[in-house]
Order: structure tokens, then C-alpha cells, then sequence
């Protein structure tokens, strides 16, 4: 293979306007392509095979309640006025009556007709079904929306939108990504000490990153595909990127050295270099595809996201780089650092000389970063840890203040019942339940529900003429009676009984229909299943409500086991408690599978125990260090306002799986590129200890730089307002700095120094 590399470096410099015009071709194909077919990203993190999910299916068949579809939620408030008043109410109804009917909506239910008005009066909602899919809803059906609405803020009236859909736009690409591409641009050209040989590998990175975000984008027309998963194969691909052209870069100036032929050294550097940006790049693709394997939905579009874009960062930088190079040559120069003796510096005298120490400086530090995560929770991203002049947030808040807590973190419960019982005994078990469930603690209320049946039949022409009458007949009366006691009553006077009487019979029938429409559940048209929503007095990220959660599925098992019938709790709080477990119970398989195929891996590249046995226990504490630092960050609070953390909430419930996929292929990388050199020195002389400081000054200024660069990376994203983006930034930055700096650069030489000829027993014979 090493040859065929090198084979292909010199062609390349030979042939570098056919591979960079190649390039632009293919750019220009996937720009056209994705140009004319769109974007469709999924805002919705969905896994399939949970309870909460399957049960999906029966409430679209059984109740017509399709939760896939598009949402939407206007939150209008008018803090010192009155919703109800006659004015506002006509305001309201009319942006209502303006959408009703139009292209792309499928209902629309105003906060009057659905009683959804706070006790202050102050603050509603209106209710939007779309027709289609949340993901494929276009922008101008949720544009539509957010125009008719807006004209309310005209009458001083607050407006703010939330809901499945995509009503604000995710940030992809922008300030923090070029502030991370700014801080690598600087540390190349400290390494490299030229514009145009710092700028190559930037450009390398950046024709990487927008092939794959390309490909990603068109594959959103075949498949779904989370909108973080874009995000991330931005964030991966990058940093990457940017450190495997910085490896050729830096190889190639140390093979201009020993040549006087660029070609040559360009083919030599592929030779060397390029075999381990292969091997590295292979390694991070298996390791973010291994998400897959878990077996969740979104998981499995992030890793092959993710490893989308690292494939791109490897083939740009093992062909478009060497182009470039070879365009750019004459502003290339030698380095000659290899050839160079190198003193010990203070921090190679500590490593060698104390080995003992230099590992328990690693352990503590790396223990005490961890201690957080002892007390870690995971949970799913929700709208009240979004910034505070989001849109989201702002009707989080909205619905939070006036309606409580619980607005925002609903649970639905689909009831089924035996079916060999009696009609009565159904009815019997359902009432059973329901009470049950409206006595837990935490429990604020369960929603009133509509008998599907009579309200059909309220809505129907002869109900709603029968309505009518009736209210055309009370208002008449109403008339006749005021004007019995007041006979000298004016036209003015007599309409405003006419207005008092119609307000009074709307309120009549609302209270009616309350009555005798509206119940604490709904039972589905064939009597099998029943429905019923309950509010939690707690919030979507609040323990209480998942012990509430937990409290109705053991309910659910206990009648499952006692009167074969089942509770089945849905809705996005509750499909994210399944998506939290699933995960949980994900994250040891993940691991095992991580460090197995690490530990093959080093084992075939090194032919050693000692080596992958001590970078897997390396791995492992600055793994853990990185999720303590995160859990003391993002659900502690620690430094929230300097980091720009609006709420502390629990850990991303997928965060541990990606940063085991993600720090785990880098980790390799670093640890290849150190015990290489180590390695390849005791080759050489023999010497255990020489090898060990020949790798430290040799690997390590370049581990430093790689490290730097994907720190600020990594690190540029934790400057997103998203606080999903957020939380995957301060993971990766810190995981990279914990491994690179405390593991591969102190433990692992330190290790390598104390065991001495153990480390190579099983394919040297040197002694």
C-alpha cells in the first residue's frame, strides 16, 4: 500500500491542474444537485423499537393523531390588557379565520375555541396542524404563519412560536466556526512560518467540509436526517481536516530536507504521513459509524453523517492537499527540526526521570475532573434551555409563566384494554386508571378530552343550525326582557344587550359543551383503546417528571399483569425518557465495542498487550474527565454565564455515545503518532529511555499543535447559541485536551518509560 501511496503523491505533483479541476467538477455537481433538491434536516430526535414510539401507530389509527405531523404553537399575550375583551378577541380570531383553508394547513384551532387561555386572562395559544411531516414542511407554510401572527405585535400584543417544526433557523456555519478556523490559521503559521503553507491546509479542510455537508444536504431528500447531525459532521470534519493536512504539511517539509526533488519528498510524504492519515481517518470513520450499531435512528444519521464528512476530510487532504502543495511549492521551505539534537527540556526530564510521579499527576488531575460525572444525569434538549431572545424560548417562558411548568412537558397515555371483557368492565378499568393517575403526586391535571361522537355531532350542519337557533332565541329573549323594564331603552342600549346576551350564550355552550363533551379521557371509535393527556405540575428537564413518567408505566405493568391491560405513555417527554434509557443501556455496549476494536487495532499495529491495554486506561479516565467537566458546566452551572448557558438542565442523553465514537478514533490518532516515534527509536538503538525523549521532542511539538487546533475547533462551537451544539463543543474540546495533553503526552511515555523492554517483548529481541 505504502508504495501505491507513494505512487500517487508523484503523480499528483505531476498532474495537479487534473486533480484540482477534478475537484471543482465534483463540487459543481454536488452544488447543483443540492441547489435544485433542497434541504429537508429533521429537527425531531426520533428512535424507533421504544414503547413511545410504537404506540404512535394506534394513536394515528385509533384517535387520527398523527405526532409526526408538522406543529405548530402561536403564543399571543397581552400583559396588561385582556385576551378576551372584544377588541383583541376579534384580532385574534381573524389572523385565525386568514389561515384557515390554506395551502399546507391542516387545522387550526384558536385559543377561544379550545378554552386555551390563561386564568389572567393575559396570555393563549393557537393550535396549527400541518398536512405534512414536521421535517417536510416547507418554509413558506411556516413563513405564512409567522407573517399573519406578527401583524398582532402592531397592537401591542407579544407574539412567540414553538412546535415541530422548524420555526427558527438552525445555525450551521457562521462566527464560531471562522474564530476556530482563525486560532489554527495562527498556530500553522507559528509551525509552519508561512502564509501560504498554513493557508493549504485550511483551504484542504474547508473543499472537504463543504463536499460532505453537500452530499449530506442532498441525502436529506432520501433519507431522514437530524439537523445535529449536520452539525456535528461540520464540527468533525474540520477539526480533522485541518489536523490531517497539518501531518502531510509538516511531513513534507521534513522529506524537502533529505531531497532536493519535490516530487520525490511529496511521494515519500504520502508514503509515510499519508499511510497514517489513512489508517487515522479509517479509524474515525469506524468508530463514528459504530453509533449505528446501538440500533437508535438518529445515532445511526450521525455517525454516517459523521463519517461522510471525515471521508471527504481524508480524501481531500490525501489529493487536493498534494495539489495544492505542488501549485504552491515554491513557498514551501524545508524543515530541518529532525536532524536537529534536541536537549531535554524540563518537561522531558520530568516524564523520564520521574515516571512514577508524572502518572500520578495524570491520575489525580484526571480523577478530579471526573468526580462530576458521578452524579451526571442524561436528559433530551427542550426549548427553556435556548437563548433567551429565541422565539422558542420566549413561548416556553410564555406557557411556563401562565400556565405552569407542566405545559411544556406533557404526557400522553394510550390505554388498552381487554378486549374480552364487557363493555362496563372496560369502562370500569379505564375510570379505575384514570383516578389513579389524577391522584400521583406531581400530577397538575389531565386534560379534558372530546367524546369524538358527540362532538361530531355537535360540529355537524344540523348541530351547529341547532346552535344557532338556540342562540338567536336566547339573545330575542334577552331583548324582550330588558326592554319590558326599560321601555324608553335606545338603539344604542339595545345593542349593548345584544352584545352582553351573545357573549352569555357563547359562554353557555362552552360550559356545555365542558359538561357533557369533555372528559378526563377519550375512548377510540371500537371501544378497544382509551386516551388521556396528563400535565405535570414539573418541567420536560426536572427529575419529578420522570419519576412521574416511571410511576405510570409500573401502573401499566401492574394492570398488564392483573387485568391484561396495557398503559403506554407517548409524546416527546416521554419518548425522550425511552430515548434516555435506550441510551443508557447503549453506552456499555458502545464502550466494549470501542475497546476492542482500539485494543486489536494498537495490537496489530504495535504487536503488544502493554501498549492498547495502557491507551485504553488512558482513554478511559479522560473520557471520563471530559463528562465530569461537562456535567459540572452544563448541569451544575459552573461558569454558565461566562460559557453563555442560559438554564443548567441534564447532560445530552447522546452526548456520552458521540464523544465515545468521536474522542476515541482522535485518541488513536495521537497515540499512534507518539508510540510510532517511540517506537521506531528503539528499533533503532535499543534504548528504552532514549526512545521515549526522542518521542516527546519529536511528536510531541506536533501532538501539541494537532491538539491546539482541534481544541479551537471544538472549542469555537461552544460559542453557539444552541445549547445541543453547546454541550458537543465543551465535550470534544475538552475530551481532546484531557487525551492529547495528560494521556498521550504524560501518562502513556510515562508508562512506556517504566515498563521498559515489556512493551516490545512480543516482537523485538532486543533487550
Amino acid at each position: 500500500m505504502k508504495k501505491g501511496l507513494n505512487n500517487l503523491g508523484q503523480w499528483i505533483f505531476k498532474n495537479k491542474w487534473k486533480t484540482i479541476v477534478a475537484w471543482l467538477a465534483m463540487l459543481a455537481v454536488l452544488i447543483g444537485f443540492a441547489g435544485s433538491l433542497g434541504s429537508n434536516f429533521n429537527q425531531n430526535l426520533k428512535i424507533s423499537g421504544i414503547p413511545s414510539t410504537d404506540i404512535q401507530s394506534t394513536l394515528k389509527d385509533e384517535f387520527h393523531q398523527n405526532l409526526d405531523s408538522g406543529t405548530m404553537k402561536v403564543v399571543v399575550q397581552d400583559k396588561d390588557g385582556d385576551l378576551t375583551d372584544a377588541k383583541t378577541q376579534a384580532q385574534v380570531e381573524k389572523k385565525v379565520q386568514d389561515l384557515k383553508g390554506k395551502a399546507g394547513i391542516k387545522s387550526i384551532t384558536s385559543p377561544y375555541e379550545a378554552q386555551a387561555i390563561s386564568k389572567d386572562k393575559t396570555t393563549g395559544y393557537v393550535s396549527i396542524t400541518f398536512k405534512k411531516d414536521a421535517r417536510l414542511v416547507p418554509d413558506k407554510d411556516i413563513n405564512q404563519v409567522k407573517k399573519t401572527f406578527n401583524e398582532l405585535q402592531k397592537d401591542n400584543l407579544k407574539v412567540a412560536y414553538n412546535g415541530s417544526v422548524n420555526v427558527t433557523k438552525t445555525e450551521i456555519g457562521g462566527f464560531s466556526e471562522l474564530i476556530g478556523i482563525s486560532i489554527a490559521f495562527v498556530l500553522l503559521l507559528i509551525l509552519f512560518r508561512s502564509f501560504i503553507a498554513a493557508g493549504l491546509p485550511i483551504v484542504s479542510a474547508l473543499v472537504g467540509l463543504v463536499s460532505g455537508v453537500l452530499l449530506i444536504t442532498i441525502g436529506t431528500n432520501l433519507f431522514s436526517i437530524s439537523n445535529v447531525a449536520q452539525t456535528l459532521a461540520v464540527m468533525i470534519s474540520l477539526a480533522v481536516g485541518i489536523d490531517y493536512a497539518l501531518f502531510i504539511v509538516h511531513r513534507y517539509r521534513s522529506e524537502l530536507a533529505k531531497t532536493d526533488d519535490p516530487q520525490t519528498a511529496l511521494g515519500n510524504t504520502l508514503e509515510s504521513a499519508g499511510a497514517s492519515v489513512l489508517f487515522a481517518g479509517v479509524t474515525v470513520m469506524i468508530a463514528v459509524a459504530g453509533l449505528s450499531v446501538v440500533g437508535i435512528d438518529f445515532l445511526t444519521q450521525m455517525g454516517l453523517a459523521a463519517a461522510t464528512s471525515v471521508f471527504f476530510a481524508v480524501i481531500s487532504a490525501m489529493t487536493l492537499l498534494p495539489a495544492l502543495m505542488s501549485l504552491g511549492k515554491k513557498f514551501i521551505t524545508p524543515s530541518h527540526d529532525d536532524e536537529k539534537e534536541t536537549k531535554d527540556g524540563i518537561f522531558t526530564k520530568a516524564i523520564v526521570g520521574h515516571p512514577v510521579v508524572s502518572i500520578l499527576v495524570a491520575v489525580i488531575v484526571l480523577a478530579g475532573f471526573a468526580t462530576p460525572a458521578t452524579h451526571m444525569r442524561l436528559g433530551m434538549p427542550f426549548d427553556g434551555q435556548l437563548a433567551s431572545n429565541n422565539t422558542k424560548r420566549q413561548a416556553y417562558d410564555m406557557l411556563t409563566d401562565k400556565f405552569g411548568q407542566g405545559v411544556n412537558s406533557q404526557l400522553v397515555g394510550v390505554v388498552k384494554l381487554d378486549s374480552h371483557a364487557s363493555k362496563a368492565e372496560q369502562t370500569k378499568t379505564a375510570n379505575e386508571i384514570i383516578n389513579k393517575i389524577e391522584k400521583m403526586n406531581n400530577v397538575d391535571k389531565l386534560v379534558q378530552l372530546p367524546d369524538q361522537a358527540k362532538l361530531k355531532q355537535f360540529k355537524s350542519p344540523a348541530g351547529q343550525a341547532q346552535v344557532k337557533a338556540d342562540g338567536e332565541a336566547y339573545v330575542k329573549q334577552q331583548v324582550m326582557q330588558a326592554m319590558m323594564s326599560n321601555p324608553a331603552m335606545d338603539q344604542a342600549a339595545q345593542q349593548a344587550v345584544v352584545q352582553k346576551a351573545t357573549a352569555d350564550y357563547q359562554a353557555q355552550v362552552q360550559a356545555k359543551l365542558q359538561a357533557e363533551i369533555m372528559s378526563s379521557y377519550q375512548v377510540s371509535a371500537d371501544g378497544k383503546y382509551a386516551m388521556f393527556v396528563v400535565t405535570p405540575k414539573t418541567g420536560p428537564a426536572d427529575a419529578k417528571t420522570e419519576e412521574l413518567a416511571q410511576k405510570i408505566n409500573k401502573l401499566g405493568r401492574d394492570y398488564h399483569k392483573n387485568e391484561n391491560t396495557d398503559i403506554v405513555l407517548t409524546g416527546s417527554n416521554a419518548v425522550n425518557i425511552d430515548i434516555s434509557k435506550k441510551l443508557n443501556d447503549a453506552i456499555p455496549v458502545l464502550v466494549g465495542l470501542v475497546m476492542v476494536l482500539a485494543f486489536i487495532l494498537l495490537m496489530i499495529v504495535f504487536k503488544s498487550f502493554l501498549i492498547p491495554f495502557f491507551a485504553m486506561v488512558g482513554f478511559g479516565m479522560s473520557l471520563l474527565a471530559s463528562f465530569g467537566l461537562t456535567t459540572l458546566v452544563m448541569q451544575d452551572g459552573f461558569m454558565k454565564g461566562l460559557l453563555g448557558i442560559h438554564t443548567s438542565a441534564p447532560i445530552l442523553a447522546f452526548l456520552p455515545v458521540i464523544a465515545i465514537g468521536i474522542l476515541f478514533g482522535l485518541a488513536m490518532d495521537y497515540e499512534v503518532f507518539m508510540v510510532s516515534r517511540i517506537h521506531e527509536e528503539y528499533q533503532k538503538t535499543g534504548d528504552n529511555t532514549q526512545a521515549v525523549k526522542v518521542g516527546l521532542q519529536k511528536s510531541g511539538p506536533v501532538i501539541v499543535t494537532a491538539a491546539i487546533v482541534m481544541i479551537a475547533v471544538f472549542g469555537s462551537f461552544i460559542l453557539s447559541i444552541d445549547p445541543t451544539v453547546k454541550s458537543i463543543g465543551i465535550v470534544l474540546a475538552f475530551g481532546v485536551f484531557f487525551d492529547a495533553f495528560l494521556i498521550r503526552l504524560i501518562f502513556i511515555p510515562a508508562v512506556i518509560k517504566l515498563c521498559g523492554k515489556y512493551n516490545w517483548q512480543l516482537f523485538s529481541k532486543k533487550k
